[in-house]
């Protein structure tokens, strides 16, 4: 019964106090809505990375020889048919991409520079990899004109070479038999996507152009890229893969591109730094705006007292009142924060400004793709997650006050 009675003024007592709920509202509102629209933030620029390193270089899943070294050895191939008879019994694999590869040495008359040349089928390359998409309509094509032989470089490659669409480059390459094959092409299109590494070292052919002269029988494959029907399912799939091709190498986007999980293990970290400074200084905020409450209303709580009303009673009193004041706030802040992703999650949040050398900064000049565009993504528990912070940092800011009520 006492604790009714306590509950019933806790509330009558935010409403007689208008102005000091009002405040205290808007402090905790405004900084649950910085804290989750910054990990929304985070959460927009991880996705776009991901999806960089997913559509344009990893896909879902691939397959290679077993114990494949990174020099691309020529000599190390798959028997496409046998692949093709495993990805079909699996239903969970949407498209496939059969490729081969090789390094090469890619020539003009001013200079020379070293690229992994890449040999698909653009009928199946484009449903796994959106590199196409990253042409501009005056840079050329993905292997639709009807330049013999095309190339498809990227535009940091051919400033490098000094050569346009439609320029002839020499392509220098070994077949699986250790000869070095020389091939003319022409330039059928520029490339360029956010990730620099990628660009400086990336060439793509037509199989038909390259099988030739490789001397390898028909069939052979390097390299098979895969995009499944739900992305949360890659384990799954990769393990029904690998039981049909035991002697091949499946994995998935993020074990060919270890950073990724690195980038992972960062934005967690991030996120966790970036909640604990926004709760931190809101607790050291809540506990003085508590305590200077607490002191102007000594009158009361010595009435109280007097009344019958223990100290224990007036400290659960005041933490209600906490309490009710912070998760009203916090409602306010989610809402706010979920109206400003809902928006922004559409239009993006144009960050180029930030890249305008053109080279980016930390690891996007090295490996990472530089994100231009940021469209913010928050989910059920990052919204719980921030709700418990608040209601925890709440209670510990009540503590110092009780002290100063309890003397």
């Amino acid at each position: 019964m006492q604790m009714k009675i306590v509950y019933k003024m806790a509330f009558r007592n935010l409403f007689r106090r208008k102005g000091r709920s009002t405040l205290l509202i808007t402090i905790v509102a405004t900084a649950v809505f910085a804290a989750s629209f910054v990990v929304a933030l985070g959460n927009g620029f991880t996705d776009g990375i991901f999806r960089e390193y997913i559509n344009i270089q990893t896909s879902h899943l691939q397959i290679h020889v077993n114990n494949l070294s990174e020099i691309n050895d020529v000599s190390k191939f798959m028997d496409k048919r046998m692949i093709q008879e495993a990805l079909n019994a699996v239903d969970e694999v949407e498209s496939s991409s059969y490729r081969l590869k090789t390094n090469s040495l890619v020539s003009t008359a001013q200079t020379s520079v070293g690229l992994t040349l890449i040999g698909v089928d653009r009928g199946d390359e484009i449903k796994v990899s959106s590199i196409y998409s990253t042409i501009d309509n005056c840079e050329g094509t993905f292997f639709e004109s009807d330049v013999v032989r095309p190339i498809v470089i990227s535009k940091r490659s051919a400033e490098k070479l000094n050569v346009g669409v439609k320029s002839r480059i020499i392509v220098s390459f070994q077949d699986s038999s250790g000869e070095i094959q020389k091939v003319l092409f022409r330039v059928g299109g520029l490339f360029q996507t956010n990730t620099k590494s990628f660009d400086n070292m990336t060439a793509f052919v037509q199989n038909s152009d390259l099988m030739p002269y490789l001397n390898l029988p028909d069939g052979a494959v390097h390299e098979v890229a895969i995009i499944v029907n739900d992305l949360k399912e890659c384990d799954n799939i990769k393990q029904k893969i690998s039981q049909l091709l035991p002697d091949h190498d499946v994995k998935k986007w993020n074990e060919v591109v270890p950073i990724i999980d690195l980038l992972s293990a960062w934005h967690g970290l991030a996120t966790f730094l970036s909640l604990a400074i926004f709760f931190i200084t809101l607790g050291f905020s809540l506990t003085n705006f508590i305590l200077m409450s607490v002191l102007e209303r000594k009158g009361e709580f010595r009435m109280l007292n007097k009344v019958g009303m223990c100290g224990r009673d007036i400290g659960a009193m005041i933490v209600i009142e906490t309490l009710f004041t912070t998760l009203i706030a916090a409602l306010t802040g989610l809402l706010i924060s979920t109206i400003a992703v809902l928006i922004f999650s559409k239009s993006g949040i144009d960050i180029n400004f930030l890249f305008e050398n053109e080279s980016g900064y930390g690891l996007g000049t090295v490996i990472c793709p530089v994100v231009t565009h940021i469209y913010p993504v928050i989910n059920k528990m990052d919204f719980v997650n921030i709700f418990a912070l608040v209601t925890v940092v709440s209670i510990i800011a009540t503590i110092s006050p009780i002290k100063k009520v309890m003397k």
